[in-house]
Protein backbone atom coordinates (compact mmCIF):
# COMPACT_ATOMS: atom_id res chain seq x y z
CA UNK A 1 0.00 0.00 0.00
CA UNK A 2 2.76 2.64 0.63
CA UNK A 3 4.43 1.77 -2.22
CA UNK A 4 1.26 2.32 -4.22
CA UNK A 5 0.60 5.66 -2.62
CA UNK A 6 4.45 6.76 -3.04
CA UNK A 7 4.20 5.62 -7.04
CA UNK A 8 0.54 7.32 -7.61
CA UNK A 9 2.26 11.18 -5.98
CA UNK A 10 5.59 10.72 -7.91
CA UNK A 11 3.47 9.73 -11.32
CA UNK A 12 1.04 13.21 -10.57
CA UNK A 13 3.84 14.94 -10.50
CA UNK A 14 5.33 13.81 -13.20
CA UNK A 15 2.54 14.42 -14.82
CA UNK A 16 2.18 17.90 -13.44
CA UNK A 17 5.71 18.91 -14.42
CA UNK A 18 4.95 17.66 -18.41
CA UNK A 19 1.41 19.50 -18.17
CA UNK A 20 2.11 23.05 -16.49
CA UNK A 21 3.41 25.98 -18.95
CA UNK A 22 5.58 26.90 -16.14
CA UNK A 23 7.87 24.06 -16.91
CA UNK A 24 8.04 24.55 -21.11
CA UNK A 25 11.42 26.45 -21.25
CA UNK A 26 13.82 26.27 -24.64
CA UNK A 27 17.29 25.43 -22.98
CA UNK A 28 15.67 22.46 -21.19
CA UNK A 29 12.90 19.82 -22.70
CA UNK A 30 11.22 17.24 -20.65
CA UNK A 31 13.90 14.39 -20.75
CA UNK A 32 16.35 17.35 -19.33
CA UNK A 33 13.56 18.30 -16.71
CA UNK A 34 12.57 14.61 -16.11
CA UNK A 35 16.44 13.69 -15.46
CA UNK A 36 17.10 16.68 -13.11
CA UNK A 37 13.97 15.37 -10.68
CA UNK A 38 14.38 12.03 -11.04
CA UNK A 39 17.93 12.28 -9.51
CA UNK A 40 16.60 14.61 -6.90
CA UNK A 41 14.45 11.97 -5.85
CA UNK A 42 17.59 9.12 -6.28
CA UNK A 43 19.25 11.40 -3.85
CA UNK A 44 16.06 11.47 -1.51
CA UNK A 45 16.58 7.64 -0.72
CA UNK A 46 20.37 8.01 -0.03
CA UNK A 47 20.58 10.48 2.48
CA UNK A 48 17.08 8.11 4.19
CA UNK A 49 20.03 5.60 3.77
CA UNK A 50 22.97 7.87 5.19
CA UNK A 51 20.95 8.54 8.15
CA UNK A 52 19.70 5.57 9.25
CA UNK A 53 23.06 3.55 8.81
CA UNK A 54 25.65 6.48 9.67
CA UNK A 55 23.68 8.40 12.26
CA UNK A 56 21.89 5.60 14.45
CA UNK A 57 19.88 8.05 16.89
CA UNK A 58 17.00 8.80 14.86
CA UNK A 59 15.68 11.54 17.52
CA UNK A 60 18.27 13.41 17.15
CA UNK A 61 18.75 12.61 13.29
CA UNK A 62 18.01 15.96 11.01
CA UNK A 63 15.72 14.60 8.31
CA UNK A 64 13.53 12.47 11.03
CA UNK A 65 12.86 14.77 13.64
CA UNK A 66 10.67 16.68 12.31
CA UNK A 67 8.62 13.82 10.86
CA UNK A 68 8.45 12.01 13.78
CA UNK A 69 6.88 14.98 15.67
CA UNK A 70 4.43 15.59 13.12
CA UNK A 71 3.02 12.25 13.80
CA UNK A 72 1.91 13.52 17.50
CA UNK A 73 0.60 16.77 16.00
CA UNK A 74 -1.54 14.53 13.36
CA UNK A 75 -2.78 12.00 15.21
CA UNK A 76 -4.12 15.03 17.83
CA UNK A 77 -6.58 15.34 15.03
CA UNK A 78 -8.31 12.11 15.68
CA UNK A 79 -8.42 12.22 19.57
CA UNK A 80 -9.14 15.84 20.35
CA UNK A 81 -9.86 18.43 17.06
CA UNK A 82 -9.91 21.57 18.53
CA UNK A 83 -6.35 20.93 20.32
CA UNK A 84 -4.80 19.70 16.56
CA UNK A 85 -6.01 23.34 15.31
CA UNK A 86 -4.71 25.49 18.18
CA UNK A 87 -1.51 23.95 17.23
CA UNK A 88 -1.53 23.52 13.31
CA UNK A 89 -2.22 27.77 13.67
CA UNK A 90 -0.63 28.81 17.11
CA UNK A 91 -4.00 30.36 18.21
CA UNK A 92 -3.87 29.64 21.41
CA UNK A 93 -0.96 26.99 21.16
CA UNK A 94 0.13 27.77 24.82
CA UNK A 95 -2.09 26.44 26.42
CA UNK A 96 -0.89 24.55 29.32
CA UNK A 97 -3.10 21.00 28.48
CA UNK A 98 -1.58 20.94 25.32
CA UNK A 99 1.71 20.24 26.97
CA UNK A 100 0.26 16.10 26.66
CA UNK A 101 1.77 16.90 23.31
CA UNK A 102 4.55 18.64 23.72
CA UNK A 103 5.83 16.65 25.78
CA UNK A 104 5.98 13.74 23.81
CA UNK A 105 7.50 15.95 21.35
CA UNK A 106 11.34 16.77 21.17
CA UNK A 107 11.90 19.66 18.90
CA UNK A 108 8.14 21.59 18.78
CA UNK A 109 10.14 23.20 21.49
CA UNK A 110 13.73 24.33 20.64
CA UNK A 111 16.14 24.25 23.73
CA UNK A 112 17.32 27.68 22.99
CA UNK A 113 14.71 30.73 22.09
CA UNK A 114 16.86 33.25 20.80
CA UNK A 115 15.65 33.73 17.38
CA UNK A 116 12.30 35.99 16.40
CA UNK A 117 10.13 33.09 15.14
CA UNK A 118 10.18 29.35 15.55
CA UNK A 119 10.61 27.84 12.51
CA UNK A 120 9.97 24.06 13.74
CA UNK A 121 6.43 24.56 14.29
CA UNK A 122 6.41 25.33 10.64
CA UNK A 123 8.20 22.09 9.18
CA UNK A 124 5.94 20.04 12.10
CA UNK A 125 3.31 21.32 11.23
CA UNK A 126 3.70 20.80 6.64
CA UNK A 127 4.27 17.42 7.49
CA UNK A 128 0.97 16.76 9.91
CA UNK A 129 -1.08 18.58 6.75
CA UNK A 130 0.84 16.28 4.35
CA UNK A 131 -0.15 13.03 6.45
CA UNK A 132 -3.81 13.38 5.38
CA UNK A 133 -2.71 12.80 1.34
CA UNK A 134 0.66 10.85 2.26
CA UNK A 135 -1.21 7.98 5.18
CA UNK A 136 1.95 8.44 7.22
CA UNK A 137 4.09 7.12 4.56
CA UNK A 138 7.21 9.13 5.31
CA UNK A 139 8.55 8.45 1.77
CA UNK A 140 5.82 10.58 0.22
CA UNK A 141 5.95 13.40 2.57
CA UNK A 142 10.13 13.26 1.86
CA UNK A 143 8.70 13.10 -2.32
CA UNK A 144 6.94 16.34 -1.45
CA UNK A 145 9.74 18.29 0.14
CA UNK A 146 11.68 16.74 -3.08
CA UNK A 147 8.99 18.21 -5.30
CA UNK A 148 9.04 22.05 -3.40
CA UNK A 149 12.75 22.22 -3.90
CA UNK A 150 13.13 21.40 -7.13
CA UNK A 151 10.04 23.35 -8.57
CA UNK A 152 11.69 26.11 -6.02
CA UNK A 153 15.36 25.64 -8.18
CA UNK A 154 13.40 25.69 -11.09
CA UNK A 155 11.52 29.03 -10.48
CA UNK A 156 15.17 30.67 -9.88
CA UNK A 157 16.78 29.43 -12.94
CA UNK A 158 13.93 30.49 -15.23
CA UNK A 159 14.43 34.11 -13.50
CA UNK A 160 18.38 34.39 -13.66
CA UNK A 161 18.69 32.45 -16.90
CA UNK A 162 17.19 35.10 -18.89
CA UNK A 163 19.87 37.75 -17.84
CA UNK A 164 22.62 35.37 -19.35
CA UNK A 165 23.99 35.38 -22.49
CA UNK A 166 25.16 32.24 -22.57
CA UNK A 167 25.48 28.41 -21.61
CA UNK A 168 22.21 28.72 -19.80
CA UNK A 169 21.49 24.52 -19.80
CA UNK A 170 25.53 24.33 -18.46
CA UNK A 171 23.65 26.85 -15.77
CA UNK A 172 20.80 25.03 -15.08
CA UNK A 173 22.59 21.68 -14.55
CA UNK A 174 25.06 23.38 -12.03
CA UNK A 175 22.21 24.78 -9.91
CA UNK A 176 20.50 21.71 -9.73
CA UNK A 177 23.58 19.32 -9.47
CA UNK A 178 25.81 21.11 -6.92
CA UNK A 179 25.78 18.51 -4.84
CA UNK A 180 25.22 20.23 -1.20
CA UNK A 181 22.06 21.86 -2.52
CA UNK A 182 21.50 18.19 -4.47
CA UNK A 183 21.84 16.29 -0.85
CA UNK A 184 20.30 18.86 1.57
CA UNK A 185 17.38 19.78 -0.62
CA UNK A 186 16.16 16.45 -1.13
CA UNK A 187 15.10 15.25 2.94
CA UNK A 188 12.44 16.78 5.04
CA UNK A 189 14.48 20.27 6.03
CA UNK A 190 13.93 23.90 5.83
CA UNK A 191 16.28 23.99 3.09
CA UNK A 192 13.36 22.47 0.85
CA UNK A 193 11.09 25.54 1.92
CA UNK A 194 13.65 27.96 1.20
CA UNK A 195 13.95 27.24 -1.68
CA UNK A 196 10.90 26.63 -2.64
CA UNK A 197 9.72 30.11 -1.22
CA UNK A 198 12.97 31.97 -2.50
CA UNK A 199 12.64 30.82 -5.53
CA UNK A 200 8.85 32.25 -6.51
CA UNK A 201 9.96 35.19 -4.57
CA UNK A 202 11.83 36.25 -7.62
CA UNK A 203 10.16 34.67 -9.98
CA UNK A 204 7.36 36.47 -9.44
CA UNK A 205 8.55 39.30 -8.74
CA UNK A 206 10.60 39.79 -12.26
CA UNK A 207 7.49 38.26 -13.94
CA UNK A 208 5.64 41.50 -12.20
CA UNK A 209 8.54 43.82 -13.47
CA UNK A 210 8.11 41.96 -16.90
CA UNK A 211 4.25 42.46 -16.80
CA UNK A 212 2.85 44.61 -14.35
CA UNK A 213 -0.20 42.06 -13.63
CA UNK A 214 -1.48 42.82 -9.63
CA UNK A 215 -1.99 38.82 -9.30
CA UNK A 216 1.94 38.31 -10.25
CA UNK A 217 2.86 41.45 -7.47
CA UNK A 218 0.43 39.72 -4.85
CA UNK A 219 2.11 35.71 -5.47
CA UNK A 220 5.72 37.63 -4.88
CA UNK A 221 4.42 39.07 -2.00
CA UNK A 222 2.79 35.66 -0.90
CA UNK A 223 5.66 33.77 -1.25
CA UNK A 224 7.99 36.58 0.43
CA UNK A 225 6.04 36.56 3.54
CA UNK A 226 5.56 32.76 3.30
CA UNK A 227 9.53 32.67 3.56
CA UNK A 228 9.41 34.38 6.95
CA UNK A 229 7.99 31.73 9.41
CA UNK A 230 10.36 28.45 7.26
CA UNK A 231 13.68 30.59 7.89
CA UNK A 232 13.27 34.29 9.08
CA UNK A 233 16.78 35.58 9.16
CA UNK A 234 16.36 34.50 5.25
CA UNK A 235 13.35 36.75 5.13
CA UNK A 236 15.27 39.74 6.59
CA UNK A 237 18.90 39.54 5.03
CA UNK A 238 16.91 39.38 1.89
CA UNK A 239 15.22 42.90 2.13
CA UNK A 240 17.99 45.23 0.95
CA UNK A 241 18.65 43.07 -1.68
CA UNK A 242 14.91 42.97 -2.62
CA UNK A 243 14.78 46.57 -1.71
CA UNK A 244 17.82 47.33 -4.16
CA UNK A 245 16.32 45.55 -6.79
CA UNK A 246 13.08 47.18 -6.54
CA UNK A 247 14.38 50.61 -6.24
CA UNK A 248 16.80 50.01 -8.97
CA UNK A 249 13.55 48.70 -11.43
CA UNK A 250 11.50 51.88 -11.00
CA UNK A 251 14.19 54.19 -11.09
CA UNK A 252 16.84 53.21 -13.57
CA UNK A 253 18.56 56.61 -14.05
CA UNK A 254 19.89 56.04 -10.32
CA UNK A 255 23.61 55.34 -9.98
CA UNK A 256 23.51 51.66 -9.25
CA UNK A 257 26.61 51.06 -7.25
CA UNK A 258 25.63 54.41 -5.47
CA UNK A 259 22.13 53.47 -4.71
CA UNK A 260 23.36 49.74 -3.36
CA UNK A 261 25.70 51.10 -1.08
CA UNK A 262 23.26 53.78 0.37
CA UNK A 263 20.50 51.02 0.82
CA UNK A 264 22.71 48.73 2.10
CA UNK A 265 24.77 51.34 4.55
CA UNK A 266 21.11 52.17 5.77
CA UNK A 267 19.96 48.43 6.96
CA UNK A 268 23.81 48.08 7.79
CA UNK A 269 23.15 51.19 10.82
CA UNK A 270 19.49 49.60 11.48
CA UNK A 271 20.74 46.23 12.02
CA UNK A 272 23.14 47.71 15.04
CA UNK A 273 19.91 50.06 16.22
CA UNK A 274 17.02 47.99 15.50
CA UNK A 275 15.90 48.15 19.23
CA UNK A 276 14.98 52.15 18.92
CA UNK A 277 12.69 51.47 15.95
CA UNK A 278 11.78 47.40 15.76
CA UNK A 279 10.74 45.65 19.03
CA UNK A 280 13.55 43.53 18.16
CA UNK A 281 17.50 44.08 18.68
CA UNK A 282 18.89 42.18 15.91
CA UNK A 283 22.79 42.34 16.07
CA UNK A 284 21.78 41.03 20.18
CA UNK A 285 19.64 38.25 18.97
CA UNK A 286 22.75 37.17 16.36
CA UNK A 287 25.31 37.38 18.91
CA UNK A 288 23.07 35.06 21.28
CA UNK A 289 22.22 32.86 18.30
CA UNK A 290 26.32 32.46 18.04
CA UNK A 291 26.92 31.80 22.09
CA UNK A 292 24.01 29.23 21.86
CA UNK A 293 24.90 27.23 18.85
CA UNK A 294 28.35 27.33 20.23
CA UNK A 295 27.19 25.86 23.09
CA UNK A 296 24.34 23.31 21.59
CA UNK A 297 27.47 22.10 19.05
CA UNK A 298 29.32 21.22 22.63
CA UNK A 299 26.66 19.82 24.79
CA UNK A 300 26.33 16.97 21.28
CA UNK A 301 29.65 16.74 20.79
CA UNK A 302 29.26 17.73 17.18
CA UNK A 303 31.69 15.81 15.15
CA UNK A 304 32.76 18.99 12.69
CA UNK A 305 33.00 21.68 15.33
CA UNK A 306 35.03 24.57 15.04
CA UNK A 307 36.71 27.51 16.66
CA UNK A 308 35.09 30.39 15.19
CA UNK A 309 35.44 34.03 17.25
CA UNK A 310 33.35 35.07 20.03
CA UNK A 311 31.01 37.66 18.70
CA UNK A 312 30.10 40.84 20.86
CA UNK A 313 27.51 43.11 20.53
CA UNK A 314 29.45 46.24 18.64
CA UNK A 315 29.90 47.25 14.95
CA UNK A 316 33.42 46.54 15.82
CA UNK A 317 32.92 43.02 16.90
CA UNK A 318 30.85 42.54 13.84
CA UNK A 319 33.72 43.91 11.45
CA UNK A 320 36.37 42.65 12.40
CA UNK A 321 34.87 38.79 12.40
CA UNK A 322 33.94 39.10 9.11
CA UNK A 323 36.45 38.16 6.84
CA UNK A 324 37.22 34.65 8.56
CA UNK A 325 33.18 34.15 8.54
CA UNK A 326 33.52 34.31 4.98
CA UNK A 327 36.67 32.23 4.90
CA UNK A 328 34.35 29.98 7.24
CA UNK A 329 31.20 29.59 4.95
CA UNK A 330 32.26 29.96 1.54
CA UNK A 331 35.63 27.96 1.82
CA UNK A 332 35.47 25.05 4.48
CA UNK A 333 35.42 22.72 4.93
CA UNK A 334 39.35 22.15 3.44
CA UNK A 335 40.20 18.93 2.38
CA UNK A 336 42.31 18.30 5.32
CA UNK A 337 39.25 18.81 7.47
CA UNK A 338 37.08 16.24 5.68
CA UNK A 339 36.51 12.83 7.41
CA UNK A 340 33.05 11.56 6.02
CA UNK A 341 32.24 11.24 2.41
CA UNK A 342 29.79 13.91 3.18
CA UNK A 343 32.65 15.98 4.23
CA UNK A 344 35.11 15.06 0.87
CA UNK A 345 31.96 16.32 -1.38
CA UNK A 346 31.72 19.57 0.22
CA UNK A 347 35.52 19.70 0.32
CA UNK A 348 35.94 19.37 -3.22
CA UNK A 349 32.96 21.52 -4.12
CA UNK A 350 34.57 24.04 -2.43
CA UNK A 351 37.92 23.42 -4.39
CA UNK A 352 35.89 23.95 -7.64
CA UNK A 353 34.53 26.91 -6.65
CA UNK A 354 38.08 28.29 -5.97
CA UNK A 355 38.81 27.18 -9.30
CA UNK A 356 35.88 28.74 -11.22
CA UNK A 357 36.62 31.91 -8.91
CA UNK A 358 40.63 31.26 -10.17
CA UNK A 359 39.65 31.02 -13.81
CA UNK A 360 37.50 34.16 -13.86
CA UNK A 361 40.51 35.93 -12.76
CA UNK A 362 41.85 35.03 -16.59
CA UNK A 363 38.68 34.99 -18.87
CA UNK A 364 36.70 37.58 -16.76
CA UNK A 365 34.39 40.10 -19.26
CA UNK A 366 33.08 42.87 -18.84
CA UNK A 367 29.22 43.65 -18.74
CA UNK A 368 26.71 45.89 -17.74
CA UNK A 369 25.93 45.55 -14.31
CA UNK A 370 22.20 44.59 -14.28
CA UNK A 371 20.01 44.64 -10.86
CA UNK A 372 19.98 40.99 -10.57
CA UNK A 373 23.98 40.55 -10.00
CA UNK A 374 23.52 42.81 -7.19
CA UNK A 375 20.66 41.19 -5.50
CA UNK A 376 22.95 37.85 -5.68
CA UNK A 377 25.72 39.67 -4.34
CA UNK A 378 23.74 40.95 -1.66
CA UNK A 379 22.00 37.85 -0.71
CA UNK A 380 24.75 35.58 -1.16
CA UNK A 381 27.52 37.52 0.78
CA UNK A 382 24.85 39.10 3.47
CA UNK A 383 23.76 34.79 3.94
CA UNK A 384 27.42 33.76 4.38
CA UNK A 385 28.26 35.99 6.50
CA UNK A 386 25.92 35.29 8.93
CA UNK A 387 26.38 31.39 8.62
CA UNK A 388 30.02 32.56 8.98
CA UNK A 389 29.49 34.52 12.13
CA UNK A 390 27.56 32.42 14.06
CA UNK A 391 27.66 28.98 13.13
CA UNK A 392 30.72 26.79 14.72
CA UNK A 393 30.01 23.80 12.82
CA UNK A 394 30.85 22.72 9.50
CA UNK A 395 28.27 20.33 8.32
CA UNK A 396 25.38 22.69 9.62
CA UNK A 397 27.53 25.56 7.44
CA UNK A 398 27.55 23.54 4.17
CA UNK A 399 23.69 22.76 4.70
CA UNK A 400 23.02 26.32 5.30
CA UNK A 401 24.40 28.32 2.76
CA UNK A 402 22.85 26.71 0.30
CA UNK A 403 19.82 29.37 -0.99
CA UNK A 404 23.45 31.47 -1.37
CA UNK A 405 24.80 28.99 -3.87
CA UNK A 406 22.12 29.37 -7.48
CA UNK A 407 22.87 33.48 -6.31
CA UNK A 408 26.69 32.63 -6.64
CA UNK A 409 26.61 30.37 -9.51
CA UNK A 410 24.45 33.26 -11.47
CA UNK A 411 27.40 35.92 -10.68
CA UNK A 412 30.40 33.97 -11.49
CA UNK A 413 28.38 32.81 -15.25
CA UNK A 414 27.42 36.70 -15.39
CA UNK A 415 31.48 37.54 -15.54
CA UNK A 416 32.79 34.66 -17.29
CA UNK A 417 34.01 34.61 -21.07
CA UNK A 418 33.32 31.40 -21.64
CA UNK A 419 34.15 31.83 -25.68
CA UNK A 420 37.43 32.98 -24.77
CA UNK A 421 37.74 29.75 -22.11
CA UNK A 422 36.77 27.54 -25.01
CA UNK A 423 39.04 28.93 -27.59
CA UNK A 424 41.78 28.89 -25.02
CA UNK A 425 41.34 25.38 -24.34
CA UNK A 426 41.18 23.89 -27.69
CA UNK A 427 44.32 25.11 -28.66
CA UNK A 428 45.83 23.91 -25.49
CA UNK A 429 44.20 20.92 -26.13
CA UNK A 430 45.39 20.95 -30.25
CA UNK A 431 48.76 21.68 -28.74
CA UNK A 432 49.16 18.45 -26.18
CA UNK A 433 47.89 16.02 -28.73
Amino acid sequence: MKVFIYILWLIIFLLFIKKISFFKDKYLNLKKIYFLFIIKIIISFVVVGIYTYYYHERKNSDIFKYYDDAIILHNSFYSNKSDFLKMLTGINDNDEHLNIYYNKMNFWIKPYQFEIINENKTLIRINALLMFVSYNNYFVNVLFFVFLSFIGLFAMYKTLSQFLNTNQTLFAFLIFLTPSTLFWSSAILKEALILFFLGFSIYFLNSYFNNRKISRLLLFILFYILLFPSKSYIFLISIPAFSTLITLHFKPKLNKILTFAIIHILFFFLFFFSEYFLPYDFSQITVTKQHNFIKMAEQYNAGSKIQIPILENSIKSFILNTPQALINSFLRPFIWEAHNPLAILAAIENVLVIAYITLLIFFFKKVQLNNWILFSFSFSTSLLILIGLTTPVLGAIVRYKIPALPFVIFAIFSFFNFEKFTYNFKNIWKKQF
